[in-house]
């Protein structure tokens, strides 16, 4: 066994060896550096593991080329034609998602728990309720809501006008039934002149509350980073740890399976390994299939590095141990994920996942958000 170790350890500086001499020659992109590394990639899988082997074909048969990737994470120029609404509608949801008015004691707001320095999630492993107790599950971001399909973690509402009103209703979050929110709000003149303005033929109903927030909400788009500069040409946006990072994740990493897309997520659910096993999440929605049991929601990655800790209880407290987590492949079950799986990465690829993944965060001096008030955008066409 220790014969077998040492045998491997010339493998590994080989492999290692070879991207520092990509890197000197002068490779700068994507496919310069996987061109220059093949030849040493391969004899350094002739040490692994028949299973590991399997594995780091899986991650060889999909290497797509630098102009595709550009293309695949090229995000779009505007919000959809369908998120359109006035001007007065988004600035009353703005000022009803920053108003204490909708929780029953008035401790607090939506922006209690989506708050723009933490890409409107919060620092926070659970946030505390306006019942001063602490929820069950993470604050998730609601960064570029107006391209979701499913929301929650466990994807039980299938619209944002129809989960809204869930947090304000619910004893476990706001504690406010939505009569008495529609009560409240009309005994308050500047919101009764504000939706008078907003949607003159109906007023203050649950309905247009949460049409005011949603509209709101769609407003917020992640905004654009260095990795953004990258898809839009720029070869010099990204450092070589960085594109590495990128092929990691396109690669032998295997993240691309699950965070795909510009917004890195394919909104599906899935049960990642984590070690509590009292929350169900996507399988107490659907307790007849297997695989979702202890299954949550792929979130966006956009703006990752400025919202810890992770996981939907908040249980994983930095990037790096996200990456640990991941290399280990999660605890063993039933309904564990096929794509989780150990990645064997060395500490220079856990180093460089990082990298890259903090290029989907604004860096300092940068907008936390694309949109945090009301612009022209949001007009009807």
């Amino acid at each position: 066994m220790r014969q077998g170790r040492a045998r491997r350890r010339p493998r590994v500086a080989m492999l290692l060896g070879a991207l520092l001499v990509s890197l000197a020659a002068g490779c700068s992109t994507l496919d310069e550096m996987v061109d220059a590394g093949e030849p040493e990639l391969a004899q350094a899988s002739l040490a692994l593991s028949p299973e590991a082997q399997q594995q780091r074909a899986r991650a060889l048969a999909h290497r797509p080329g630098t102009a595709a990737l550009r293309a695949a994470y090229r995000r779009p120029a505007s919000l959809p034609a369908e998120a359109a609404a006035s001007l007065e509608i988004v600035s009353l949801g703005d000022k009803l998602f920053r108003s204490r008015e909708l929780s029953r004691q008035r401790s607090i707001s939506c922006l209690s728990c989506h708050e723009p320095r933490a890409a409107w999630s919060d620092l926070r492993a659970r946030p505390v309720a306006d019942n001063g107790v602490a929820m069950t599950r993470r604050s998730q971001t609601l960064y570029d809501m107006a391209w979701q399909s499913s929301f929650l973690w466990d994807g039980r509402q299938d619209s944002l006008e129809s989960m809204v009103n869930g947090p304000i209703a619910s004893p476990d979050i706001m504690g406010l039934p939505l009569d008495d929110m529609v009560a409240r709000l009309q005994g308050l003149p500047d919101f009764v002149a504000d939706f008078q303005k907003a949607y003159p033929e109906f007023g203050i109903t649950p309905e247009t509350v949460s049409h005011a927030l949603s509209a709101f909400m769609r407003t917020l788009r992640s905004p654009a980073t260095r990795f953004d500069r990258w898809v839009g040409g720029d070869d010099k946006a990204l450092s070589p740890a960085e594109l590495r990072g990128f092929q990691l994740f396109n690669g032998k990493a295997n993240c691309f399976a699950c965070h795909s897309g510009w917004r890195f997520t394919d909104e599906g659910f899935r049960d990642i390994g984590l070690p509590a096993t009292s929350d169900r999440g996507r399988g107490k929605i659907k307790p007849q299939i297997e695989s979702l049991a202890f299954a949550f929601k792929t979130p966006t990655l956009r703006g990752v590095a400025d919202r810890p800790p992770y996981m939907h209880d908040g249980s994983v407290r930095s990037l790096e141990a996200v990456i640990e987590h991941y290399d280990r492949g999660g605890l063993r079950r039933p309904s564990l994920s096929p794509d989780m799986f150990p990645l064997g990465l060395s500490a220079q690829e856990k180093a460089d996942l990082v990298a890259f993944m903090r290029t989907l965060s604004p860096g300092p001096g940068d907008a936390r958000t694309a949109s945090t008030a009301p612009t022209e955008e949001a007009q009807q066409p």
